[in-house]
């Protein structure tokens, strides 16, 4: 019997819907299904630094046996060579902030306060969030992934990751889950070293917190200094001693007008959580990154790093959101935050 051959256009329509059922199943399994295993919590016996708290006897906050941190040695060749814009540092720094005291806790290894700063920028209402942390110990700074599962594609919000993990205080991380390389080290395990071009922070142990470029980092070696948590976006912000970089490793949307979220180094023991709210009319516009690397340095900070934004950024204390994120926010695949003492 004969069999009817189909015509061309037949054969080419059906090669192109075999095609685009190819494609869809590739991205369906690199961005859409959840890749991961589920991370065993390790109880690490090691011997950390302790640091005072604010309310103890010295009231220093700082181990007087800690070294203070070092400054970055580093220069900006191999970056995208994005200017700090000296203008806008200005216009934030001469900006009249209004401080709101929002919660207070204190607890056996952490004290901290959250404040809500309100100003006028170039005529836009900026409104910013901000954790001034001290802990007695770096293991008291977690991070958490979302399902406490590690992997891609694998999502939730930041108040959920910090009721499931018995947070007093949570930000938004870094989102590793979303990139194709990142130098992931979280509560003192590895899990992966590759940050490709992107500045690295790494928070040690001894509670010093330091930025690396990429050309710069090395996971085995921070490792083998004591690295208790790393995260890979940024840019770096702040050189490690107060001052703004001049130029930042990022990217010309991420150096916009954007909502934020960052951490900041003070001192070992003593941190500064940041989220700011932003793209939203009459009520908070957001930061540059120039902006956002002077609010750091204003709070105190030596060292400061810049997480995920838009809408992943935000602050979440004793289990809900305090800053107002846009559209109530987005999953996200990991957090840092503050466990609540028990």
């Amino acid at each position: 019997m004969n069999r009817r051959r189909l015509p061309v256009w037949a054969l080419v329509i059906i090669d192109l819907a075999a095609a685009a059922v190819c494609v869809g199943l590739v991205l369906l399994v690199m961005y859409v299904v959840p890749q991961g295993s589920t991370v065993e919590q390790v109880e690490d016996e090691d011997e950390t630094a302790q640091f005072s708290l604010p309310s103890s006897a010295d009231g220093s906050g700082v181990d007087l046996g800690v070294e203070p941190a070092s400054t970055n040695d580093w220069s900006h060749a191999d970056t995208l060579s994005l200017a700090a814009e000296q203008e806008e540092i200005t216009s934030f720094l001469a900006a009249e902030k209004a401080r709101e005291t929002l919660q207070e806790y204190t607890g056996e290894q952490t004290e901290l306060t959250i404040e809500q700063v309100s100003c006028t920028i170039d005529s836009e209402p900026v409104v910013y969030f901000v954790a001034d942390v001290y802990v007695s110990t770096t293991k008291a700074v977690k991070t958490a992934f979302a399902h406490n599962m590690y992997g891609r594609n694998i999502r939730d919000f930041v108040s959920s990751m910090a009721r499931e993990n018995g947070a007093i205080l949570a930000i938004s991380g870094d989102s590793y889950g979303e990139s194709d390389s990142a130098c992931v080290i979280r509560n003192g395990v590895l899990y992966d070293s590759d940050p490709a071009t992107s500045d690295v922070c790494v928070l040690f142990q001894d509670g010093v917190m330091k930025t690396y470029a990429a050309s710069e980092f090395d996971a085995d070696e921070v490792i083998r200094q004591g690295a208790w948590q790393a995260w890979t976006f940024g840019p770096a912000l702040l050189d490690g001693e107060g001052n703004i970089l001049e130029a930042f490793h990022s990217t010309e949307y991420l150096n916009k007008i954007n909502p934020r979220a960052a951490i900041g180094y003070v001192a070992p023991g003593h941190y500064k959580f940041v989220v700011v709210d932003g793209r939203q009319e009459g009520y908070s516009a957001g930061v540059t990154m120039s902006q956002l690397a002077a609010l750091m340095q204003e709070e105190g900070c030596m060292t400061a790093y810049n997480l995920d934004g838009g809408k992943s950024a935000v602050m979440v204390y004793d289990g809900k959101p305090i800053s107002q994120p846009i559209g109530a926010g987005r999953t996200i695949s990991d957090s840092i935050y503050i466990g609540a003492d028990t």
